[in-house]
């Protein structure tokens, strides 16, 4: 499709979003209106789906009325939301658009800005769809009432001329190529009519018709065309009742000076700002304007006038004007063909005052200019984000902090997407939050993507200008915290390998001290223990009293020799570098075994080896005697399962039994606990303990093989 006629209907809408789309939800023409919503780029169209500037409902809702639509008498209606920063509320007709041939399925979708809880179905348009031959092929209601028929009538292979007879448009289709009006189509462009429709009675009404042609990729003629038919408040009046009509209109706008000129340059109206403002008085009217009109003004009522009367293009400028008082007032001039019932070329004309506005506007440019050249020495990466034109100052350090250039494309889409995809959710949170609830500034870090692929880390802070109770502008800096982070990360690391040596020597002090004591237990105070033992077996006592209290001191020293040689056990480690961690855990479950009353299994795959440091190996034999000990005083359980597995990268234990539990989150760690979380975080692994009053304790801990 031309971009002519990709524009020229849907920008027919200015104050409604206005798309046509296809079946997929690609959108085909967008009006300017919804572009500086969404910030979409009408270039790329194949990348603008529908669907991603709208809400998951809205999304659901479409894709339903995409299947239930029908032409343009039976269109679907919806709410459905349009999302960028913030929520945009509209009320949606979608119409499927009828065509010839082959054509893909193609929707107009036009959506009005609504506050309302339910959408409204009044159309005040008519619209029709013709074919390359002008043949009605579509039509709404609406249409069918403009024209006083019905939509049986219209759809009955009709021609648009057989309705209105004075339509110049199709009035020859043999010759149609040399027409204006299909001259003006075959260029992309959109033709507009005025005609007068009789009633059937004593009154007429005026149809303003405005035909748009729609293009493909295929051919240079239009596949079809699309025709608005708007109602003009018109009736066949007397000329003083036409000129209470202007003078109603014009009087209205009390700010500006406006006339009205005919096609002999005659003054035939001027409301009183303009004639007060130019010395005139009512005679005046009906002159010639450049006979009554001041001097300095001439050259507007001249030269200006005739080529708009000519030509029919409206012109609109800013003249400035010296006064007395040697100061400068500054006029926005508008000139426009005005639509006259018998076709009779009239122009209007209005002049504004804009003086104020206009020296505010050269202030603002010089402080603008005064800004652009500030961030051009500063070293700071400033932007400027104007919402209501969507347009973005970007500072020279900016553009080389984030490895842009000033050529390329910036909008809202543009940003996000380089937001770091974990950081993305948070980021448009915090961006909803800040205009949703009118937040004054913001400071934020994410990660963001360089130029060459790389991900920096960004505070980004600024804040927001709000005029009328409205976000207007976001204005912030941009600092590059790579650096900065990657220095913290590098002290972290310090201090956490720092802490690890402190822990491992604490932990080898405490072994160390453990077999010390042990072999103390073992080697001199159970050596005397069983001294002790001996000499009273040498006693021979008479009396029956005192070989009872013999007997009991035996028993007392054997109970306290076999308590010594348990605790000299669980504190002299074993062998590990003889034996396997898999030969210990089965020696220390054969002890507990002994000792006490619950059932337990130690379940391991015999087939697998051991591929772990001695260190983790004394850690993971600790780990099984803490939660054993804790297990034996405080769980009341039958059943105690260890379960130990060599996998690729981790080896895994676990240990769990069917007592009364506990709540981790109420219960502080108790030493053994605590030792179990510092021998684990040594090696760098993870402790799971999962516990709930009535309900048993699993402890699984996973340590790295090769860390």
């Amino acid at each position: 499709m031309i971009e002519e006629a990709r524009t020229t209907i849907a920008n027919s809408y200015e104050t409604q979003y206005f798309a046509v789309i296809d079946e997929h939800g690609v959108i085909q023409y967008a009006n300017d209106h919804l572009t500086s919503c969404i910030h979409i780029e009408n270039s790329v169209t194949a990348r603008n789906l529908f669907y991603n500037y709208i809400s998951p409902l809205g999304t659901q809702q479409l894709k339903e009325a995409l299947q239930t639509a029908g032409f343009a008498a039976n269109p679907s209606y919806l709410k459905m939301n349009l999302l960028n920063s913030s929520i945009h509320k509209a009320a949606w007709h979608i119409t499927r658009l009828k065509t010839t041939g082959n054509k893909a399925g193609l929707f107009v979708c036009i959506g009005y800005k609504t506050d309302l809880e339910k959408p409204t179905h009044t159309l005040t348009q008519g619209m029709l769809v013709l074919d390359s031959h002008g043949l009605v092929i579509d039509a709404n209601d609406r249409a069918a009432t403009l024209l006083d028929t019905n939509i049986e009538s219209l759809l009955n292979k009709a021609l648009l001329t057989d309705l209105c007879a004075p339509l110049k448009l199709f009035a020859d289709p043999v010759s149609s190529d040399d027409d204006p009006p299909m001259k003006t189509l075959l260029a992309g462009k959109a033709y507009e009519q005025v005609i007068e429709l009789n009633t059937g009675s004593h009154t007429s009404k005026w149809l303003h018709f405005t035909c748009y042609p729609l293009f493909d990729d295929t051919r240079s003629v239009p596949f079809s065309f699309v025709t608005l038919i708007n109602e003009l408040p018109w009736q066949k009046a007397s000329r003083q009742a036409e000129k209470n009509l202007f003078q109603q209109e014009f009087l209205n706008i009390t700010s500006a000076m406006t006339w009205l000129i005919d096609d002999q340059e005659q003054l035939i109206f001027a409301n009183p700002a303009f004639l007060r403002f130019l010395g005139m008085h009512e005679s005046d009217l009906h002159k010639k304007a450049v006979e009554v009109i001041p001097p300095y003004f001439t050259d507007i009522f001249e030269k200006v006038h005739r080529n708009v009367l000519a030509t029919g293009i409206p012109h609109k400028k800013i003249y400035k004007h010296p006064l007395a008082d040697g100061t400068t007032s500054y006029f926005l001039v508008h000139i426009f063909p005005v639509p006259h019932p018998s076709n009779k070329r009239l122009l209007g004309g209005e002049a504004m005052d804009i003086t104020f506005g206009y020296n505010v506007h050269e202030e603002i440019a010089r402080a603008n200019e005064r800004l652009i050249r500030l961030t051009q020495v500063s070293s700071d990466a400033i932007w400027e984000w104007d919402l209501q034109t969507n347009q973005v100052f970007r500072s020279k350090p900016l553009l080389e902090l984030i490895g842009s250039t000033e050529k390329e494309t910036v909008s809202h889409a543009w940003w996000y997407n380089r937001i770091h995809p974990d950081d993305k959710t948070r980021v448009e949170f915090d961006v909803n939050n800040l205009l949703h609830n009118k937040l004054p500034g913001w400071q934020w870090e994410y990660r963001f993507r360089h130029v060459d692929g790389s991900y920096r880390t960004m505070r980004d802070r600024g804040i927001v200008v709000f005029e009328n109770d409205k976000p207007v502008k976001l204005i912030g800096s941009l600092l590059d915290l790579t650096e900065v982070k990657e220095l913290e990360n590098q002290l972290l690391q310090e201090k956490i390998k720092h802490q690890k040596e402190i822990a491992k020597s604490i932990i080898d002090t405490q072994e160390k001290e453990r077999t010390r004591i042990g072999q103390e237990l073992h080697d001199n105070i159970n050596q005397l223990l069983l001294v002790a033992k001996l000499y009273m077996g040498l006693l021979k006592p008479t009396e029956a009293s005192n070989r009872e209290i013999a007997r009991k001191v035996v028993e007392s020293l054997d109970m306290a020799i076999s308590d010594i040689q348990t605790i000299s056990r669980e504190m002299v480690l074993p062998k590990l570098k003889e034996k396997t961690l898999v030969e210990s855990i089965h020696e220390l479950v054969k002890d507990v075994k002994v000792t006490c009353r619950f059932r337990i299994r130690f379940v391991y795959d015999k087939q697998q080896k051991e591929n772990i440091s001695e260190g983790k190996k004394i850690a993971l034999y600790r780990i099984v005697q803490e939660q054993l000990k804790n297990t034996i005083q405080y769980s009341k359980a039958a059943n105690v399962i260890i379960r130990l597995r060599y996998c690729e990268h981790t080896v895994c234990l676990i240990v769990e039994d069917d007592g009364v539990g506990f709540d981790p989150l109420k219960k502080t760690k108790g030493i053994g606990l605590r030792n179990i979380y510092d021998r684990t975080v040594l090696y760098n692994g993870t402790v799971d303990l999962q516990s709930s009053p009535g309900n048993g304790c699993r402890l699984m801990v996973n340590i790295p093989v090769c860390k």
